[in-house]
Formats: C-alpha cells, sequence, structure tokens
C-alpha cells in the first residue's frame, strides 16, 4: 500500500510540473491581464475627473458671462471648444431676447397687433385703439 501512495504521489507531482517556458507564459498572461485591467481603470477615472474639470470650467463661464451655473448641467460639451460654443448660443439668444423685450417694453399687445396687420408705417398714424378710445395720449 505505501507503494501505490509514493507512486500516486509520483503521478500528481508529475501532473503539476510545467515546464520554464509555461510558466513563463501563464505568469505573463496573467500580467498582461492586470496591466490590461489597470490601464482601462485609469481611462475610465481619467475621464471623470475631465469631466469634472469641464463642468467646473463651464460653471466659471456661465458665472463670468452672468448666466445661471446650473446650465452647466444640461449643456453638452467634450472639451473647451465646444463649451465655448455653447455657451456663445446661450448668450446671443439671451441677448436677442433682451432686445426684443426692450423693442416692445412701451408697445402695448394691441399695438403689435396693429403693426402685424397694417403695412409698415401706418401703425404709427393710427396710433394705440385702446388708449384713444379712453381719451389718453
Amino acid at each position: 500500500m505505501e507503494n501505490q501512495n509514493t507512486t500516486g504521489t509520483a503521478t500528481e507531482q508529475q501532473e503539476k510540473t510545467f515546464t520554464q517556458e509555461q510558466v513563463n507564459a501563464i505568469v505573463s498572461k496573467r500580467l498582461a491581464e492586470d496591466r490590461a485591467s489597470r490601464a482601462s481603470e485609469l481611462d475610465k477615472r481619467e475621464k471623470e475627473l475631465n469631466q469634472r474639470e469641464m463642468q467646473i470650467r463651464a460653471k466659471e463661464l456661465l458665472s463670468e458671462r452672468g448666466l445661471p451655473k446650473n446650465l452647466a448641467d444640461v449643456l453638452r460639451y467634450s472639451d473647451e471648444e465646444s463649451l465655448k460654443a455653447a455657451i456663445d448660443v446661450i448668450d446671443h439668444t439671451r441677448g436677442f431676447k433682451e432686445n426684443e423685450q426692450t423693442e416692445h417694453k412701451n408697445e402695448s399687445p394691441q399695438r403689435r397687433i396693429i403693426e402685424n396687420i397694417l403695412p409698415s408705417g401706418k401703425a404709427d398714424t393710427i396710433g394705440d385703439p385702446l388708449r384713444k378710445a379712453m381719451g389718453l395720449k
């Protein structure tokens, strides 16, 4: 029986032995897998960091232009150039709205309706009919 145990362990040892080339291949494969996983983890962290930095930059630029900082959450940007372009569009739109509001600030809705119906220049001669009906200048 002892003889069988000795032979059994000898065969087990033979099954578990590897050549140096096999060991090198196994170690190289595991090292490559480890490097790849670490590299992908680093890439992921780098992208997250860049995204956070761009969001901070977006809030700074929005603040400089007098726009709400929470717009940074809805803007789409991947780099400084696309961020500035998006903010320019918002700023231009805001300027357009402000100009439109100041143009029509002193005008009544009736006057705007008259201007849309009558040819240009004719609305000035008619005036605001509601004010006229009430005897106001």
